[in-house]
């Protein structure tokens, strides 16, 4: 059997979605059937709630076997048109509503970039696989003798990045900032906060031209971005990218983690809604997901002109591959390295080829 969702997209379009069950039938006369929701025929119902929030309503079960199309009722397909000071207004709000509605345990912590970036993060560990969590014992025996490593991280979130790196390695020092409000409070709240170790945590949107002001020229070994340029749009992260270069000291570096050109899960979830794709001024295609949140996808190419067009310098990485993934071969000296691993998804019988871009530019 396939249920019927009416719903609103982030564009306010009505929209309709087939979620597919065990039986079979027929989507023949599909406008006019019944909306699971609203108990309208598809045709006449005037849907007043966003489609994510009407299908998690129907609970459990049916959001993760969603297959079939989605039929946009009333407007083109066609990727709409950024314009940037609504979209940077819109984005900073779909993020504060994002922490609002998921607090602190959406992502997981990212483990991973104890190896991912391990020559400058982890440069005072004897790295062997996972680096095992520092004992408060230990922590502060070391934080009197170790040499502070001081980094900020931009687009922290609630600290899936940060908090994991501050346990593996007692000579770091943290400041960090994100857009949301909630998600700077919410990481204030964490076990694992300490003002010794994280002295300022604060919001701030980064995609605004002098966005760092508060912040003094050469402050940082070490910024650190994860899945955070992806967010902006191109005048943003340029904006962006230039405070992080007067914030590095010389011989700084920047460090980014983020979503593949060829990421088959975004890559699908782009497909799947062609309405949400974005337009942005460089031309380059972007995807609004249905909580408003918006993703870029990189090519290594186009990582490394963000960054050295600002003034970066390209210096290869280096790294062993994190648990479970897979490097491509890389053109020695580059910058940008493209990760990939295998995901399965069980209660769908599937598995994708995640791929994300890792860079390490010089200041």
């Amino acid at each position: 059997m396939r249920l019927l969702f009416c719903g609103k997209n982030f564009n306010g379009a009505k929209v309709v979605v087939l979620a597919t069950t065990t039986r079979k039938t027929t989507t023949r006369n599909l406008f006019s059937r019944r909306c699971c929701f609203c108990s309208s025929s598809a045709r006449k119902c005037s849907p007043s709630q966003s489609l994510s929030n009407v299908i998690s309503k129907r609970g459990g079960g049916v959001v993760p076997q969603i297959r079939g199309c989605l039929l946009r009722a009333s407007s083109s397909s066609s990727p709409s048109k950024d314009k940037n000071n609504s979209n940077n207004t819109n984005n900073t709000n779909a993020w504060e509503l994002f922490y609002q509605n998921h607090r602190s345990n959406f992502f997981r912590d990212r483990h991973y970039l104890r190896k991912s970036f391990k020559r400058d993060l982890m440069n005072d560990v004897e790295f062997e696989g996972f680096v095992e969590n520092v004992s408060p014992e230990e922590l502060e025996e070391k934080m009197k003798t170790l040499p502070a490593l001081d980094v900020f991280e931009i687009g922290v979130g609630v600290g899936n990045a940060m908090f994991p790196l501050l346990r593996a390695n007692p000579n770091l020092r943290f400041q960090c900032a994100d857009v949301s409000e909630t998600a700077i409070e919410q990481l204030k709240l964490h076990v694992d906060y300490d003002e010794r170790r994280i002295s300022k945590a604060f919001v701030v949107d980064a995609g605004e031209r002098g966005c760092l002001v508060s912040m003094k020229d050469e402050s940082f070994d070490v910024v650190l971005m994860c899945f955070f340029l992806s967010a902006l749009n191109e005048a943003e992260i340029r904006n962006c990218l230039m405070e992080v270069r007067r914030v590095l000291r010389n011989g700084g570096v920047a460090l980014v983690r983020d979503y593949a050109d060829d990421d088959e899960k975004n890559k699908a979830s782009s497909d799947f809604n062609p309405g949400r794709k974005v337009v942005m001024e460089d031309e380059r295609e972007a995807y609004r997901r249905s909580d408003g949140t918006l993703a870029r996808f990189f090519s290594e190419r186009q990582m490394m002109e963000m960054f050295t067009g600002v003034g970066f310098q390209e210096a290869a990485s280096g790294e062993e591959d994190g648990v479970g993934e897979e490097r491509e071969e890389r053109k020695e000296g580059s910058a940008v390295e493209r990760v990939l691993f295998t995901q399965a998804n069980r209660k769908m019988n599937v598995e994708i080829t995640r791929a994300f871009l890792e860079g390490r530019f010089v200041k």
